[in-house]
């Protein structure tokens, strides 16, 4: 233990109270019995003076556990000392002990009002003993040690609190940091597995597509069998590849921080490439009749994600669970992007509402400041002959500049 002598003695006596307890037990009494000796009036200690020492002792001993009945106890002490020798007691500074470990219990006002009347006590038993007037240093000292120890209590007193609410000051910063961490977590894992959802759903619901073709046509229509074949291996190639991408995010692999975060991202997939999907599901069997209304404007590049997944999830659930056709229509206009996927589907699938696909797009749609409505029932026209009892519509809304709307608002808050 480095520092002065001073230091190491203080920190072994703060590491355990019963030390700290012990030793005002000893060197209060002591304390006292040395400034009687010392007095001018040359008090003769004896036999009273040492039942009031170890009296004191025992008093300071067990201070912690009732100071204001021992407070009482060495006050009649003191009267009772002070009554029959007429002399100080060393049980007076035992009083101003107990006076300041009960008044850091009390609140203020209560601890003023219990040192004014221990104050008014040893005033009186001071005229008492010394036979003095009013004004008299000799009992004026005592009110003054009165209000030291009141004083000495009231800064105790606040310097504990204030230690209080700075240790819960910084228990509330932890544990909002650690929650505010657990969040984070949360929201990491919900988007990996919204990717890795959106991801295998489509892929592998078209490898089985085509892998069923093929197995149909082997023997019948060997050239197209194969094309399924190929049709399928292009799409296992095509998850293989976008689940380097999404591993590529999670480790951040690169050599510089920043391009390890922003390269592997910008290699996903966009509302670009929602031709090429369309395509793909073509190819694998589903009849997809896209039509297009408005100008094409730019999209932010995370709702441009969010358009493509939510696409893609929703003609691999019309490939899955659909009959027939599947109508995409995307309408460009001043305040956003609008989408609309209809197809016939049986009641009780898993589109009707309650499946994780339906569940991610909300998601998305609700994470980029859009919104979404699935299910059966929509009012939408009968589409190629469907009834509209079995059609199941998905529409949605997304802004198409929701990064500068998001900074004007933040603008306008700050404003």
């Amino acid at each position: 233990m480095s520092g002065s002598p001073g230091a190491r003695l203080a920190s072994w006596l703060r590491a355990d109270l019963r030390r700290f307890d012990v030793a005002v037990a000893v060197l209060v009494p002591a304390g006292a019995m040395t400034l009687l000796y010392l007095s001018p009036d040359r008090f003769d200690i004896g036999g009273p003076e040492w039942a009031a020492g170890v009296g004191a002792f025992v008093l300071l001993l067990a201070r912690r556990r009732a100071p204001l009945v021992l407070l009482g106890v060495a006050l009649v002490a003191v009267a009772v000392h002070i009554g029959l020798l007429q002399r100080p007691t060393p049980m007076i500074f035992v009083v101003l002990v107990l006076l300041a470990t009960a008044c850091v219990r009390l609140e203020r006002w209560k601890a003023i009002g219990l040192g004014l009347s221990v104050a008014i006590s040893l005033y009186v038993l001071g005229l008492i003993s010394n036979d003095v007037e009013l004004g008299d240093a000799r009992v004026v000292i005592w009110v003054a040690w009165t209000a030291g120890a009141v004083g000495i209590a009231d800064a105790v007193r606040s310097w504990r609190s204030y230690r209080a609410s700075a240790d819960a000051q910084i228990r509330s910063a932890v544990l909002a940091s650690e929650a505010q961490a657990r969040q984070q977590v949360s929201e990491e894992r919900l988007a990996i597995a919204r990717e890795l959802h959106d991801l295998l759903a489509h892929n592998l619901a078209v490898m089985n597509v085509q892998n069923g073709a093929a197995l149909h046509l082997l023997r019948s229509d060997p050239d197209q069998a194969e094309q399924s074949l190929i049709a399928a291996r292009d799409a296992g190639r095509s998850v293989l590849d976008e689940l380097r991408e999404l591993l590529s995010v999670l480790r951040h692999d690169g050599p510089n921080g920043d391009d390890a975060d922003t390269a592997p991202v910008s290699s996903l997939p966009t509302f670009d490439d929602v031709e090429r999907l369309v395509e793909t599901m073509r190819s694998a069997g589903l009849t997809v009749n896209w039509r297009r209304d408005g100008s094409v404007r730019s999209l932010a590049p995370a709702v441009s994600l969010a358009a493509y997944r939510i696409v893609q999830e929703a003609l691999t659930n019309a490939a899955k669970h659909g009959v027939g056709v599947a109508e995409l229509t995307t309408s460009w206009s001043d305040d956003g992007l609008r989408l609309s996927v209809v197809n016939a589907a049986s009641a009780g699938s898993p589109a009707d509402g309650a499946g994780l696909g339906l569940i991610g797009m909300r998601e998305r749609a609700s994470a980029n400041g859009g919104r979404l409505e699935a299910g059966f029932g929509t009012e939408s026209t009968d589409t190629a002959g469907m009834a509209s009892s079995s059609v199941f519509t998905v529409q949605v809304w997304l802004p198409t500049a929701a990064d500068e709307q998001v900074g004007l608002l933040n603008d306008e808050e700050q404003q």
